[in-house]
């Protein structure tokens, strides 16, 4: 030990009393290996005493006590200051060594705690979201899908549909996403050109067909919502707007408050444009033989040109001139 090699040669006088009721004894104090050696005048080693066991046992007469056992009836009271400071550091020392179950269950317990926090805030509601939406039955969702495309009609008014327009919306959809459950609705929401909800349904704004000519721009519009939608899958983030609190109910009650709908359909209507990555929509594109660069023009992603895209004689026609009249007068009455 640093301490006792630091004060092996440090030697003072002292009063010991061996008990309670013994005569105090003038001793010679000096460190051994691990002990406290107590010798009386003639240099002949009296006791000695555990560095390890000396505890502090307050003022005496002349100087400063300490004892060894827990009575305090054997005590050996010092006024060098030195050697006062020497035992004080050696007993620092050894407390420092010693283990500390209090300030272990205290790191315990401060360990439990941060890693509940860290599990409810971020691992729980990602879990509790995914686990929400993976259970859902197609039905369901279908059905959450419709409540929300009412909530957004409060807005926006009803999607269009006419019986030809129908018609030529479904050849669209076969085209353009293919997958049997989405379904691509017309409608009028303002300057907002697609959106996608759960259920798969994808809106298209009324406004792609009656201000181009192009065919391929709403179908682009209908890529990018069905990409944005195999990407981060609306369900999720419903989930993820609801809270872990509603989310716990929407699993024991299968239901969710009108007004989180509501809240939500207007999160959705009016926040930020799909932007799904550059990959995901090539190879959409390509899977449907459509060419992109009218929709990259209007949607200002330059990323999808730097490929060289189809021409005019390398695919097939969308639609046939009357399905394409039919579409564009859908909104008509």
């Amino acid at each position: 030990m640093t301490a006792i090699k630091e004060f092996e040669r440090l030697e003072s006088l002292g009063l010991w009393r061996e008990s309670a009721h013994a005569q105090r004894k003038e001793v010679v104090i000096s460190f051994g290996d691990s002990t406290l050696v107590l010798s009386d005048i003639n240099n002949r080693p009296l006791t000695h005493w555990s560095l390890a066991a000396i505890k502090h046992g307050g003022s005496g007469e002349n100087g400063t006590l300490f004892t060894v056992d827990e009575l305090a009836e054997e005590t050996l009271e010092i006024d060098d200051p030195t050697m006062i400071a020497a035992i004080a550091k050696i007993r620092a020392e050894i407390d420092a060594r010693r283990p500390h179950p209090g300030r272990l269950r205290w790191f315990l317990g401060a360990f439990v705690l941060i890693a509940f926090v860290a599990f409810s805030v971020f691992w729980l509601p990602n879990a509790l979201t995914r686990y929400a939406a993976g259970i859902l039955p197609d039905s369901k969702a279908i059905e959450i899908g419709d409540d929300l495309l009412k909530s957004i009609r409060k807005t926006t008014g009803s999607a269009c549909s006419t019986p030809a327009g129908e018609r030529a919306l479904r050849r669209l959809e076969d085209r353009a996403i293919g997958a049997p459950s989405n379904r691509i609705r017309i409608i009028s929401m303002g300057s907002r050109p697609s959106l996608h909800l759960p259920g798969g349904n994808i809106l298209l704004n009324h406004r792609l067909a009656t201000q181009s000519d192009d065919i391929t721009l709403m179908a682009g519009y209908a890529i990018m919502e069905r990409a944005a939608q195999d990407e981060n899958p609306p369900l999720l983030a419903l989930f993820k707007s609801l809270g872990i609190r509603k989310t716990l109910s929407f699993l024991g009650t299968g239901t969710i408050e009108t007004a989180d709908l509501e809240e939500f359909a207007d999160s959705r209507l009016f926040g930020p444009y799909a932007h799904p990555k550059t990959q995901t929509m090539l190879d959409l594109f390509t899977a449907a033989q459509i060419p992109r660069t009218s929709f990259a023009i209007h949607a200002k992603r330059p990323d999808l040109l730097e490929t060289p895209d189809l021409q005019p004689e390398e695919y097939e026609p969308i639609l046939n001139d009357n399905d394409w009249i039919n579409l564009q007068e859908i909104c008509s009455t």
